[in-house]
């Protein structure tokens, strides 16, 4: 494809005003996560934005390896949000809406897997890790990493994983989804601060994949379940075999990949 029937697919311009205002790229870092933490520790501003072409040590929720080769995009931000230091993991959601938009701006079929996974086609995309930085309940900064895989994927996850460029059937110029990234990504963090939950849970629930199930351990028992949606407080809500909804929260859940491919 020609550079200029590149821009002809791209969407329209969309920047943001804050977020990615100090820019900091590296060829390569340990995290960007770990890189954007020590900044926040050294003071680094609300919106500071850490971007590596690869990372030796990319992890993602609970500890897990992101394989993260050249042709992804690692991001990771500082936020000094004014939010009690409880308000953190439920941003997730937000920034998830975020970039579930972003990749479907470039035409990629993409579905938000709770609580942090984007998927196109029952293959994971993308995947959202936020850390906060407190001292006691007093909420200091909170590190947000983005990982995309944009271009070539490492063979080992092939299978399970998708690029967006094969998601959305053409080349992806790296900058310009940059760019839709950190202004849809800012958007639905300034409703998440400003409203709250009440403004992301409905649309969260709209971006959802179908026909998800979960296994979680609920008061001490095992219980496998199908996803609904979400609870006003962000907590996932399964349905059992007998109808009965049960709420359950990300420590105490496993989300299973659907045996057909989610639809919108």
């Amino acid at each position: 494809m020609t550079f200029e029937a590149l821009l002809r697919a791209a969407p329209p311009p969309l920047a943001a005003r804050w977020l990615g205002s100090q820019r900091i790229d590296l060829a390569e870092c340990g995290s960007t996560n770990d890189e954007a933490g020590r900044l926040a520790r050294a003071g680094a501003r609300h919106g500071t934005v850490v971007i590596a072409e690869s990372q030796r040590s990319g992890r993602g929720r609970d500890g897990r390896v992101w394989q993260s080769p050249k042709g992804g995009l690692y991001l990771s931000a500082v936020l000094r949000p004014t939010i009690p230091l409880v308000s953190v993991p439920p941003m997730t959601l937000a920034i998830g809406i975020g970039l579930c938009d972003a990749a479907r701006t470039f035409g990629a079929p993409a579905v938000l897997k709770w609580p942090n996974d984007l998927l196109v086609e029952d293959r994971k995309l993308a995947g959202v890790l936020v850390e906060a930085q407190s001292q006691g309940q007093r909420l200091d900064a909170v590190v947000v990493g983005i990982g995309v895989n944009l271009d070539t994927l490492p063979e080992q996850v092939s299978e399970t994983a998708i690029s967006l460029t094969e998601a959305a059937g053409t080349l992806i110029d790296r900058e310009l989804f940059i760019a839709q990234l950190l202004a849809r990504v800012e958007r639905w963090i300034e409703r998440y601060v400003g409203v709250g939950l009440e403004a992301i849970i409905p649309a969260w629930q709209e971006r959802m994949a179908t026909g998800l199930a979960a296994r979680a351990t609920v008061d001490g028992a095992p219980l496998t379940g199908e996803v609904t949606g979400l609870d006003l407080d962000g907590a996932l809500l399964l349905r059992d075999e007998a109808g009965q909804i049960h709420r359950v929260r990300s420590g105490d859940v496993e989300v299973i990949r659907p045996s057909v491919s989610p639809s919108l």
